[in-house]
């Protein structure tokens, strides 16, 4: 199956992608020194208003290229794609990865998922899942941002262990029926293309594209959470022996 060119181009390290050290616009909104725009909150600000407030998530389109940077223009012209200098200044910050982490779980939970940050970042489904992921259906834009966060995860070095579970969490609620991704539709269409070609390992891409490939119908558990739990296990402990 081709691979879409936006993600070639990721998979390449965005060649030929300017580089300004005059735009720092990312760099300052994590480090809450700057307001996005064209809301004007800082990124505490915005969490303090709007983390739980899904019908905002829902409606706003601007909030999400700011919250999750990448070396892409986005919908919103006020915000600024990640310049090369940033990414390095961002991923050596501390207090800037711990902010990723907060919009990540954010957007999880907006999509009914949980992030356990005192579990090794483990997913679960929240109390809320099946109305969240309804929404995730009937409102397929959620597509492109699931492609921008999943991008933004694999760019940095300390998050990019969390983008091969993410896309396999979503695998297992295909096979357990809460959510279709078959490849017919729309939805199975970015599972296939975009989100299982948004892994920088090439090895840990063939492995997940495998699952992928084989994940059955809606519902027919072929490799569901009993699976999603082993994988991650196995591959947890793995970590820990390297």
């Amino acid at each position: 199956m081709a691979v879409p060119r936006d993600v070639q181009i990721f998979l390449a390290g965005y060649p030929g992608a300017p580089n300004d050290t005059d735009k720092k616009a990312n760099l300052d909104f994590y480090r809450n020194e700057r307001p996005m725009m064209p809301e004007g909150l800082t990124y505490d600000a915005f969490m303090r208003r709007y983390s739980r407030d899904y019908e905002e998530l829902e409606a706003n389109h601007g909030y999400i290229q700011w919250l999750f940077p990448i070396p892409e223009q986005g919908v919103n012209y006020r915000a600024q794609p990640l310049q090369q200098h940033e990414l390095q200044a961002m991923i050596a910050d501390e207090s800037v990865i711990d902010r990723l982490l907060r919009s990540y779980s954010m957007m999880m939970a907006f999509y009914g998922i949980k992030v356990d940050r005192a579990n090794q970042n483990r997913l679960s489904l929240a109390d809320d899942h099946k109305a969240r992921l309804r929404n995730l259906t009937h409102a397929p834009h959620n597509l492109l941002r699931l492609t921008r966060i999943l991008k933004l995860l694999a760019l940095f070095p300390p998050l990019s262990s969390l983008a091969a579970p993410h896309v396999l969490f979503f695998t297992a609620l295909h096979s357990e029926g809460h959510l279709d991704l078959s490849p017919s539709i729309m939805h199975g269409q970015s599972l296939e293309r975009w989100w299982v070609n948004c892994l920088k390992d090439e090895g840990e891409r063939e492995v997940v594209r495998e699952i992928v490939e084989k994940r059955g119908g809606k519902g027919e558990v072929k490799w569901g959470m009993k699976e999603w739990e082993g994988w991650f296990e196995a591959r947890q402990a793995q970590a820990g022996e390297a």
